[in-house]
């Protein structure tokens, strides 16, 4: 299986936290995705914005994932 990269858009803002999104909704090969970044890097106008690339890893499995009693004790609050 080839590796996939997703392309980071982070900007750093002067009153509030770093943000961070996913330029693309999809995973490319290393090729595609350093064509991306060069490409969001060049109509880049913003100084305080950088890209980078990122590596994904896919994990195929034929059965479910199985919650244990410790996950599924858990209270977790959506954001």
């Amino acid at each position: 299986m080839d590796n996939k990269y997703i392309v980071i858009k982070m900007t750093t803002w002067t009153n509030r936290p770093t943000s961070y999104s996913v330029v693309s909704d999809k995973a490319y090969p290393l090729n595609k995705a350093c064509d991306i970044l060069v490409a969001s890097e060049t109509m880049n106008e913003m100084h305080d914005t950088t890209f980078h690339l990122q590596e994904i890893g896919f994990t195929e499995t034929d059965k479910p994932l199985i919650l244990d009693k410790e996950v599924k004790g858990a209270d977790y609050e959506l954001i």
